[in-house]
């Protein structure tokens, strides 16, 4: 797929009928690219864990996601373990990722690098619209349930970075993992407000760094998230910035271990670059400023595995929103491409 089009899929009717269109559009490339991916991690992660874990995991999830699955199974003609190992497998890994929300011209703009594993299966594009639910554009793997990244109809960006974690769901909440967590919020929540009340309602899996912005009202903030609380992190002066630790908290899990270092060295750097952007007498040029900042030796993640897949640079208020579709590492190499607002104003 060398057109950028060619990686944009737009579904709409009920999940299962989302998954079944899904599934029957990929055919065989489905289990292609699921058998790449776990293939490409199987000397990193349990595999055992990941055989027995994945169906039982999922039948704890939403109903509306299972549908989904069950759809897509149905449509690629797939036994549903196989895509249950496929999303389960993110359980299994710890990826570390930038980002940055600025207030330019009285308008927020988020940058984003995502740093994971096997980068040549992302730079895909999905537009949902499920019914009874807020229409959303999601940055995945081709036809992912799941996103770490997205923006709804209402103009609601979500984002979000690992985070370690030393803490537990509390007994008889409901959790989910950041990524779903994610997926569902986009679905149904319409401003920061809606956001941190789905948070207060549900617990996580695991650590999540949530950057949310309002574009209506070009108000955001960042989430630190725990398994079973969260602190809200607004922002101090005209921008925000966040990689992989708490800033709002103290945060225990930091040494002087490569991603410890790794964390801190990033933040920094992009703390400083963005401080930049507000002291120079040269007014930025956008999105240009950011994608050079996303694209900094010391913020992209450049080594032969955990490598930034893809990054955006978005305008939530204006619904301008930048994204590579290939090349890696994504903010220097990758092939910035514009894309279309889907939804009529």
């Amino acid at each position: 797929m060398n057109n950028y089009l060619d990686r944009i899929y737009h579904f709409k009717g009920n999940p299962h009928e989302i998954g079944f269109t899904a599934g029957r559009t990929l055919g065989a490339k489905l289990e292609q690219t699921l058998s790449h991916y776990i293939a490409s991690r199987e000397h990193a992660i349990d595999m055992n864990k990941l055989h027995q874990g994945a169906l039982p995991w999922l039948r704890r999830l939403p109903k509306r996601f299972q549908d989904e699955f069950e759809g897509m199974a149905e449509g690629a003609n797939l036994p549903l373990q196989s895509l249950a190992e496929w999303a389960y497998i993110e359980e299994c890994e710890s990826n570390r990722c930038s980002g940055a929300v600025g207030l330019f011209g009285n308008r927020a703009w988020v940058a984003r690098n995502n740093d994971t594993y096997v980068p040549e299966l992302w730079g895909y594009v999905t537009i949902r619209e499920v019914d009874g639910r807020i229409p959303t554009l999601s940055f995945s793997m081709e036809c992912d349930v799941f996103t770490p990244t997205g923006i709804n109809k209402a103009k609601l960006w979500l984002h979000y970075n690992f985070l370690p974690v030393w803490d537990e769901p509390t007994r008889g909440k409901p959790h989910i993992p950041g990524y779903v967590f994610l997926t569902e919020a986009l679905e149904v929540c319409r401003n920061l407000s809606d956001v941190e009340a789905f948070l207060d309602e549900n617990n996580r899996d695991g650590g999540m760094l949530l950057f949310a912005v309002d574009g209506k009202t070009n108000e955001f903030a960042v989430f630190e998230c725990l398994c079973s609380k969260h602190f809200r992190r607004d922002p101090s002066e005209r921008w925000i910035v966040g990689t992989n630790h708490y800033c709002a908290c103290e945060d225990p899990t930091l040494g002087d271990d490569e991603g410890s270092v790794s964390t801190l060295n990033r933040y920094s750097r992009m703390k400083s670059l963005v401080q930049d952007l507000y002291t120079s007498q040269t007014p930025p040029s956008l999105p240009t400023d950011l994608i050079r900042i996303l694209a900094d030796n010391k913020i992209e993640r450049r080594n032969k595995e955990l490598i930034t897949a893809y990054a955006n640079v978005a305008c939530p208020n204006s619904g301008e929103i930048w994204y590579t579709f290939g090349g890696y590492p994504a903010a220097s190499a990758g092939n910035w491409q514009r894309l279309e607002w889907p939804w009529a104003e």
